[in-house]
């Protein structure tokens, strides 16, 4: 697995590319994550964009196969990772994609690094609250002191929605378990130590994909986010029977959207 350094972290990435010579609509995305997850939770996704668009997928520092070194992690630590993959590929400009804790780091690009960002996709973007800080902070404490096997034996079974299948499950719990539970912690520390990003200062084209019947990433919250986000190219799409899974439960429905949505980000 090829690595790339991003600032002081270690982190696992696959680049992929369109097969023969680039089109000149091609654009890149590069996508986060959520927390239990890895890069190939867009796996599913991703043969919907790379006829035309380069694809570069990460483990964010701590998942995965991405090491966990030491120390404490941020949302920012995240979004300026992200940006320094960027920079030692050689890109410009992306569109970046991020699901759950992965969206908050990419409103957090859209707001931050808008000469960066192409367009961003938010799917099921988590907005940090009261409630947030206690259900990570006690989620850390768990992984700490009883392993994985906690988080893989009832987040499967928990945040997907009606339409899920046992498979489905299965590719869940079997991403769950393979995180390192000091990288899990922190990444819990991270998010229950996010501040909302400046919504409004995200003027990049901007798709939030929702789930009907997600818990952890409510569609009040998705609302909330989608209401404050300034651009003027912007919509808001739900997915019927769908959870908090949305890259498994509902593959061809987002990899379909995030394609339509390309046409829109690099007009």
């Amino acid at each position: 697995m090829p690595f790339v350094q991003a600032n002081s972290h270690r982190l696992n990435y696959a680049d992929s590319h369109p097969a023969g010579p680039p089109t000149p609509t091609g654009l890149t995305f590069i996508f986060v994550h959520g927390l239990g997850s890895s890069q190939n939770y867009y796996y599913p996704v991703i043969p919907h964009l790379t006829d035309s668009h380069r694809c570069i997928t990460i483990d964010t520092y701590g998942a995965a196969r991405s090491p966990y070194t030491n120390g404490a992690v941020s949302i920012p630590d995240i979004a300026e990772d992200v940006i320094g993959v960027l920079d030692t590929l050689r890109v410009r400009k992306a569109v970046a994609v991020g699901h759950s804790m992965g969206g908050i780091v990419v409103t957090e690009l859209g707001a931050r690094y808008p000469d960066r960002m192409q367009g961003i996709v938010a799917i099921g973007p988590t907005h940090p609250s009261d409630m947030l800080v206690t259900v990570m902070n006690k989620r850390s404490e768990t992984v700490l002191e009883s392993g994985m096997e906690s988080m893989a034996n009832t987040i499967p079974f928990g945040a997907v929605g009606s339409r899920s299948t046992p498979l489905q499950k299965a590719f869940i719990r079997e991403l769950i378990s393979g995180q390192d539970p000091k990288g899990y912690a922190a990444l819990c520390r991270a998010i229950a130590s996010a501040k909302p990003a400046d919504y409004a200062a995200v003027k990049a084209p901007f798709l939030l994909i929702a789930g009907e019947e997600d818990k952890s990433a409510s569609m009040e919250g998705c609302r909330h986010i989608f209401d404050r986000v300034s651009s003027v190219k912007k919509s808001l799409e739900v997915l019927k029977g769908v959870g908090h899974w949305h890259c498994i439960e509902a593959a061809d429905e987002v990899g379909a959207l995030i394609a339509k949505f390309a046409a829109v980000a690099r007009t």
